[in-house]
Formats: C-alpha cells, sequence, structure tokens
C-alpha cells in the first residue's frame, strides 16, 4: 500500500501547495457562508408573505433588529475577506520569490533545494531519460549523465506521473498539478514529439469534484491510446491523446483507492487490475472484468515480462508472492521467500531474466524467476518513488527519492550506485 500512495502523499505533502490550497478553500468556504445568508434571507422574505398579519405591538422594534443583526453578518463576513485576502496575496509572493522553479546549479536538476522528485521514466531512445519534479519535467538523452536544460518544461507544475507510449514511444503524457496550489486538481497534458511540445488534454467527462487524478498509464494499441486514475471515479481510456475519454471501471472496482494496472504488449485489450479488493482481469479492454481468485489479499504491486507467453508477478500485503505464465491454468505462490515479506514494488527486464524487489529500504533480485533471492543493496532512506530497468540491460537500474531529491543508477544489478543529479 504504502508504494502506490507515494504519489498522492508527495504531492498534497508539499508545504506551500499544502497551505495555499487550505487559503483558497478558507476564501471558498466564507463565500458559501454569504450565500446561504442570502439564501435564508429570502426564504424568510417569502415565508413572511405567506402568514397572517401581525400584530401591530412591538412592530417597530422587531423590524428595526432584523436588519441590524444582518448589517452586523455581513461587516463580520468583509472583515474575515479584508483580512484572508493581504495574508493569501503576501504568502503567493514569498512562495514565487523563494521557491524559484529554475535549478540553481546548471545541468543538474534537482539542485533547487526545494525541488522533490515525484517520478523518473524511460524515453523513446536508448538513454533518453524523464524526471517529473516539483518544478516541471526534466530530460537526459545519455542516460542521465547529462541534463541540459536551463529549466523543466512545464515548470509550473509538478509533474506527479509519466507515461511513454510503448507503441509509439515519441507520444508522452503526464499529470501536472500547479506549485502554487491554484488548483487542487490536476490536469493532463500530452507531447507528440518527445516532449518537445505539450498540449492540455481533456478531462473525462461528468467527474465529481471529489475526483482525484491519482495515475497514469499508458496503452499499447497506439501511441494515443492512455489509461488514467481518478479517486473516487476510477479507470478512464483515451486512445485520442486525451482529446475524449470513456469509463472501464464501474462500481467497486472504481470504487478502489490505490489499484495498479498492468496491460500487454501483445493484446491491447487485455489488463489485469489489483488492489485491495483482489486481482482482476480483463479481455475485452475492461468492457468486463473477472476477478482471479487464486490471488488473494491487497495487490501491491504486478509486473510482467514481455515474452511470448509472459510470466507474471504479482505481490500482496498478505505477504506472498504469486508467479503464473500467460495461459497457466494454475497460479501458486512462491514459497521460501528470505525476505520478511513479500516485495511491495517489483521490477523486471522485458526477458524476464532478473526480477528485482523491495522491501523496506532493501534491493533483492532474483535470476530463477523469483525462486531464489540475493540481497543487493540496503537504502538508508524510505522515501523511494521509482525503481525501473533498462530494456536493452538487464543490469541496469535507476532509483528516484522523494526528498532530498535524488537519482541514482547501477549497472551492476544494484551492487553499486552512481547519482546522476548531483
Amino acid at each position: 500500500m504504502m508504494q502506490r500512495q507515494e504519489g498522492k502523499r508527495n504531492g498534497v505533502d508539499c508545504l506551500f501547495y499544502t497551505i495555499n490550497r487550505a487559503v483558497i478553500e478558507f476564501l471558498r468556504d466564507i463565500w458559501q457562508e454569504i450565500e446561504r445568508q442570502e439564501v435564508r434571507k429570502i426564504s424568510s422574505r417569502v415565508m413572511s408573505l405567506s402568514r397572517p398579519p401581525s400584530p401591530p405591538e412591538g412592530l417597530d422594534t422587531i423590524e428595526q433588529r432584523k436588519p441590524r443583526k444582518a448589517w452586523r453578518r455581513y461587516v463580520q463576513a468583509l472583515m474575515l475577506v479584508l483580512l484572508v485576502i493581504p495574508i493569501f496575496v503576501a504568502w503567493q509572493l514569498l512562495n514565487s520569490r523563494f521557491n524559484s522553479t529554475d535549478p540553481t546549479v546548471a545541468g543538474r536538476p534537482l539542485s533547487n533545494p526545494h525541488t522533490h522528485l515525484h517520478v523518473i521514466a524511460l524515453g523513446d531512445k536508448a538513454g533518453t531519460l524523464y524526471l517529473g519534479t516539483h518544478y516541471g519535467l526534466f530530460t537526459s538523452t545519455d542516460g542521465g549523465n547529462t541534463w541540459p536544460e536551463a529549466r523543466g518544461a512545464l515548470n509550473s507544475m509538478m509533474i506527479m506521473s509519466i507515461a511513454v507510449s510503448p507503441a509509439n514511444a515519441r507520444d508522452l503524457a503526464v499529470i501536472g498539478r500547479p506549485t502554487t496550489g491554484a488548483a487542487f486538481q490536476g490536469s493532463l497534458y500530452f507531447s507528440a514529439d518527445g516532449g518537445a511540445n505539450w498540449q492540455a488534454g481533456n478531462a473525462p467527462a461528468g467527474l465529481s469534484p471529489s475526483a482525484y487524478l491519482f495515475s497514469l498509464q499508458a496503452g499499447t494499441a497506439n501511441g494515443g491510446q492512455f489509461y488514467a486514475f481518478y479517486e473516487y471515479a476510477g479507470w478512464y481510456e483515451t486512445r485520442d491523446m486525451g482529446g475524449h475519454w470513456y469509463p472501464i471501471t464501474s462500481g467497486t472496482l472504481s470504487a478502489m483507492l490505490t489499484p495498479t494496472l498492468l496491460t500487454d504488449y501483445t493484446d491491447p485489450n487485455h489488463l489485469y487490475l489489483g488492489g485491495e479488493q483482489g486481482l482482476y482481469e480483463s479481455r475485452d479492454d475492461g468492457r468486463h472484468w473477472n476477478q482471479i481468485t487464486a490471488v488473494s489479499g491487497n495487490v501491491l504491486s504486478i509486473v510482467a515480462s514481455r515474452t511470448v507467453p509472459r510470466v507474471i508477478f504479482c505481490s500482496t500485503e498478505e505477504g506472498k508472492l504469486y508467479r503464473w505464465r500467460e495461459g497457466d491454468s494454475q497460479i501458486s505462490s512462491i514459497a521460501g521467500l528470505p525476505m520478511k515479506s513479500a516485495p511491495e514494488r517489483l521490477a523486471i527486464d522485458p526477458t524476464g531474466k532478473i526480477l528485482y524487489g523491495m522491501v523496506g529500504g532493501d534491493l533483492w533480485s532474483s535470476h530463477d524467476g523469483g525462486t531464489t533471492w540475493r540481497h543487493r543493496s540496503q537504502f538508508d532512506r524510505s522515501d523511494m518513488v521509482s525503481l525501473i530497468v533498462n530494456p536493452l540491460n538487464a543490469n541496469h537500474i535507476y532509483a528516484g527519492f522523494f526528498l532530498p531529491a535524488k537519482v541514482v543508477s547501477s549497472t551492476d544489478g544494484g551492487g553499486t550506485w552512481q547519482v546522476l543529479t548531483e
């Protein structure tokens, strides 16, 4: 559960964003209270018209009290607004002054002390690496050895999630959320040229105000296919780079808080969906879902090789790691794991040669499909946001950490590490 909640926690826990959001909501509450006062006032007038005339005794005194009470309420509301507005403006000015969006050292995208790292992703060409930070998207074309951009793309946005299309890797999608907290809800942005230019996509129609844009994933049907998950609304799919969306979950599946979606490189209609309600499978692009009862408990992570047939691994909060080959009639859990629990984060190379698993701050690897494991590294921090494998080299892995933001790389399967952002 901890792994899949990092995206939301890292965004919401940013101090400036949280306080700005609170101020905005406070102002909104004041305005709503004024509107309620007006509604009550109008309602009382309507009711008074429908009542029979009251006796004249004391009429002047009662009528004089009503405007005084209404006047006091308006003055109180006005004083609150006049008090909050200068605070809000001053806070925004401080935010802009002290939270410069540019790196403080040229060529080091995470050198700004206010920068948080939210996600890392591999791009279309060998060596292309993307960083989703608190101040935009940074790109390296040599595996993270150099970062030529003076500032990130979409640098007024926190880049919370990055999806690269496997069908056309120059097609990208990201979740961007304003760094100032001017809007709590995030937006989807799309690029058809590897991140050189971006345009905002549409949001699914009919979303409730409570729907929270949480994660993003690329589909395999074509370059324009992406999936977006909204907490309290469910999963939606687009096949035209965010022009139109339609739901692929409903009911209890949409109610899952932090589910994981696994796509199929050979069949774009074949999906696995895991979360606190277990593991589900669809073979018609989300129109129908069937629960896989052999996998029990809250699904933490699910990955698969790109071989034919695929080898699939799924870990659950109950401490079990499941393994099966596509088309197998039976799914079994792997016995005798040397870790204290099943990995909460899994990563695998396309050939299935090496499977990596994170348990707390410990990195493990398996070269025989999860039967035996070797401890590779122990990190002294628990804020990992990404663990990805170079598809061209199973021993080459990247890891990213939230704050202090850092990206490290290993070319020997996690035995030794090199810092790429310092």
